[in-house]
């Protein structure tokens, strides 16, 4: 185990080391003069203090290693991390902090954070602030917040807020923050594309499979099929038998290539009937360029179309 330096025991451990190292050096006479005395005496204590620089420059490289590697965890960490005194000034910011915000860091040092919150949101920090630095030592606290840089762009943060009781009246707040602006607008996104989902258009999605995830209102309207029957099953539920494989091979082969399918087909009802639609297809890639879902919308057109009141005679389709 690596020793270290711990006072008085470890002293004299160093002390043993250096009558060791002196010992072989020049081991003294049991009838040396004085004089031979004192010279050991002194290597002894010169190697002795050699080995105390030594662990005391072992301990300082360790120390500023260990430092640096603090720094660059605070400096560089994903999240911002800035420290507020009482007044709600910004005495501490890491490097993130700075980049969030789009401000050097002399320029933010002893700047009211307020000042980087969006108007709309200045005075629900304000009383959020006031009610966590009147309760110090209270539970880590998270809320969302609207700011903005000084080039006029506004983002969304998370703020996580503790605060520190540093002192008599020394107490801090430290506010680790999270930029969730693309957050922010996958939700924003998602409530459109939920919005659209349900509109009058029939429509469905599948996975890469083909295997039904879900249906609107209106595909039940039109089809028949309610979600609990359609989901788990694949769109050849509404095969009518009206189409021959060298339909399908020319729709996935368009599919495939350009990403989407544009096209009128037959379809078979729930009960039975025959129906003619306008169907639009479209594959869903990832980043990687890989086919994760399909959807498949019928436009107004179709819905509007004469349904023909029986089946003509049926292909098998594939």
């Amino acid at each position: 185990m690596k020793k270290k330096w711990d006072g008085k025991d470890r002293r004299s451990s160093l002390r043993r080391e250096a009558e060791k190292v002196v010992a072989n050096i020049s081991p003294p006479k049991q009838d040396a003069d004085p004089g031979e005395v004192l010279v050991h005496e002194l290597l002894v204590h010169k190697v002795e203090l050699e080995m105390q620089n030594e662990e005391l420059r072992k301990a300082h490289i360790e120390l500023e290693e260990s430092r640096d590697r603090y720094i660059n965890l605070y400096e560089f960490a994903p999240v911002s991390y800035i420290t507020l005194s009482r007044e709600g000034l910004i005495s501490k910011i890491n490097l993130t902090g700075c980049i969030l915000l789009g401000v050097d860091r002399y320029q933010l040092i002893s700047r009211r954070f307020s000042h980087y919150v969006s108007v709309q949101d200045r005075d629900r920090w304000h009383r959020l602030f006031m009610s966590m630095m009147m309760h110090p030592g209270a539970e880590k606290q998270a809320f969302d917040l609207q700011m903005t840089r000084p080039d006029g762009t506004a983002y969304h943060v998370q703020l996580n807020c503790l605060n520190w009781d540093a002192g008599v009246d020394e107490n801090v707040l430290r506010i680790a923050i999270t930029d969730i602006s693309k957050l922010k607008l996958a939700e924003a996104e998602l409530r459109i594309a939920a919005t659209v989902f349900e509109s009058c258009e029939p429509m469905l999605v599948t996975d890469a499979n083909q295997v039904i995830l879900r249906v609107n209102k209106a595909f039940t309207e039109t089809t028949g099929y309610t979600a609990d029957e359609a989901v788990g099953r694949t769109p050849k539920m509404l095969s009518s038998g009206q189409h021959d494989a060298s339909f399908y091979a020319e729709m996935w082969e368009s599919i495939n290539s350009k990403g989407c399918w544009i096209g009128e087909l037959h379809n078979k009802h729930k009960d039975g009937g025959i129906y003619i639609e306008h169907l639009y297809i479209t594959a869903i890639k990832n980043n990687w360029g890989e086919v994760t879902h399909y959807t498949a919308t019928f436009n107004e057109q179709s819905r509007n179309k004469k349904r023909l009141k029986k089946p003509a005679k049926t292909i098998t389709s594939i």
